[in-house]
């Protein structure tokens, strides 16, 4: 043995017993990457060579079989910054958070309020909708009439917004006897059993706000999302709507839900939800996944204009590539949507969309009676441009006024041919192009028609939505009584206005004769 090597002797068995060791006791462990940067947990943690933290008892973000835990830790200040300036500029900015989830704590975060209508409805003040033209919400009080002080006024059924139809209301909501004015934290919502429930704020977390290359789980962002513009404690549509989106599958955000504590306020229960913008999205979806990622605004139009991309910038923003990609993929397609022949329309629009999975997408849609979306308000879709084949897929985001959340018509019999009902309209403005040719040509609603028949056998009549909401049910129930997340009674009541409507969309369907054909 040579000198040298019996100086490096000690060294070389210690390298050997070490990674002898994890191959024979940590071989079967899994283990994955929890976050970058600036990351600490709360429990024994591996730290690698490239700084990463792995954690061997690891909680994936998304396990939706489980109640996460998520606390935000920001200045009082801050918190209360970021409100007050949403509510007098309409501003959404991002400001300086640490946050724990499960047990896992990232440093130097940015967070920053979220949404359009639930925002609005949660603080009040001058933020909203953005370009959605006659926007008009039965229970909420115009948006202009909201003080820069955030107090809700009285509603007042003799002096109702000009297009409101009191006729034309969530089940169960007396327009005589709405909610008197309140402020953040002390207004409550509105539940369609009458009874007034906690209002949320929701959130969006941004890992890498701050911190260059940081993420958690490979996530750049999270979004914590509530019950929308109308209290519910179960906030069970985001989550069943995504997995019927999964269950048929097309792409759907990956949700879960969790408890929510900011700085040491008690915790309550939230929507724990992907973005769609983040690579991870795109990665899992797409074999390319290099494309334009387009996301559309409220009241968004598929009309082309003209050839300037800011004519189009109240309709949709680009979210990938900006500054190398443009708009010119998704002004090419409103210019073949608004200019083709009914001939060349049918004949060619598979070269530019996803068809069968944009009559899925319809077919999902409208017997979820998501009017939050391409068929009522023009928003809450994606619109993902794969740059090698040259063709768009249009994306789902965003369930929660999901299953008749927006009460447009009578939720349950929502036509499931998009003919307009009594008492419903399109508080988007006009109806998207692309829905309005689609629906015109024989062709593509005989395939719109299948669509139905089989999400309707997948997700219906299998009872595959009714156990998924039950089995969300007797997760939250199970956890309840450690961490008292939701009021019971409230709870219960909202699972089941949500299985009543379930079995209410059935009859309805079932009255069509859709399965008879």
């Amino acid at each position: 043995m040579s000198l040298k090597f019996k100086r490096y002797y000690p060294t070389l068995l210690a390298l050997i017993l070490v990674v002898t060791f994890f191959i024979l006791v940590m071989g079967s462990q899994r283990v994955i990457a929890y976050t970058t940067e600036t990351a600490s947990v709360t429990e024994e943690a591996i730290v690698a060579e490239d700084v990463e933290i792995y954690y061997t008892n690891e909680i994936a973000l998304f396990d939706d079989t489980v109640v996460h835990s998520i606390q935000v830790i920001i200045s009082d200040e801050d918190y209360q910054t970021m409100i007050s300036t949403y509510q007098q500029t309409g501003e959404k900015d991002y400001f300086h958070a640490d946050i724990i989830i499960d047990g896992v704590r990232i440093n130097d975060v940015g967070i920053r309020l979220k949404g359009n209508a639930s925002l609005m409805t949660a603080l009040g003040g001058s933020g909203g909708m953005g370009g959605g033209a006659g926007f008009d919400r039965g229970a909420a009080p115009d948006a202009a009439a909201i003080p820069q002080d955030g107090v809700i006024p009285q509603f007042d059924p003799g002096n109702l917004p000009e297009g409101f139809d009191p006729n034309n209301l969530p089940a169960g909501v007396d327009p005589n006897n709405m909610p008197a004015g309140g402020v953040p934290g002390q207004m409550p919502g509105l539940a369609t059993n009458g009874q007034a429930g906690e209002t949320k704020i929701p959130f969006l977390i941004k890992f890498d706000k701050y911190v260059s290359g940081q993420t958690y789980q490979g996530y750049t962002k999270l979004a914590l999302r509530t019950y929308g513009i109308t209290y519910d404690e179960a906030m069970l549509e985001e989550p069943l709507t995504n997995y019927v989106f999964s269950l048929m599958g097309l792409p759907a955000t990956e949700t879960a839900y969790t408890g929510l504590q900011i700085n040491e306020e008690t915790e309550a229960l939230y929507v724990l939800s992907e973005v769609v913008d983040d690579q991870i999205y795109l990665d899992r979806y797409f074999s390319n996944a290099n494309g334009v990622l387009y996301k559309a605004e409220v009241g968004s139009s598929l009309t082309y204009v003209n050839d300037d991309p800011s004519s189009y910038t109240n309709s949709f923003s680009q979210e990938t590539r900006v500054n190398d990609a443009d708009m010119a993929p998704l002004i090419g397609f409103a210019r073949f949507l608004t200019e083709s022949d009914d001939a060349t329309f049918g004949s060619e629009l598979p070269n530019y969309l996803d068809v069968d999975a944009f009559a899925t997408y319809l077919a999902i849609t409208n017997l979820l009676v998501n009017n939050d979306s391409i068929v009522g308000m023009n928003n809450n879709y994606y619109l993902y441009y794969d740059d090698i084949a040259e063709r768009f897929s249009l994306m789902y985001w965003d369930g929660n006024e999901s299953l008749g959340g927006l009460g447009m018509g009578t939720s349950a019999t929502f036509d499931l041919y998009f003919r307009e009902q009594t008492g419903s309209r399109s508080p988007g403005g006009d109806e998207n192009i692309l829905l309005q040719r689609f629906k015109a040509n024989a062709a593509f609603m005989a395939l719109y028609e299948e669509k139905l028949r089989l999400v309707y056998e997948e997700a219906f009549l299998s009872g595959a939505i009714t156990e998924k909401a039950e089995e969300y049910s007797a997760l939250v129930l199970s956890i309840n009584e450690e961490r008292n997340l939701v009021n019971v009674e409230n709870y219960e009541q909202s699972v089941e206005n949500i299985l009543t409507f379930i079995n209410q969309r059935m009859d309805y369907v079932n009255s069509t004769g859709l399965m008879d054909e």
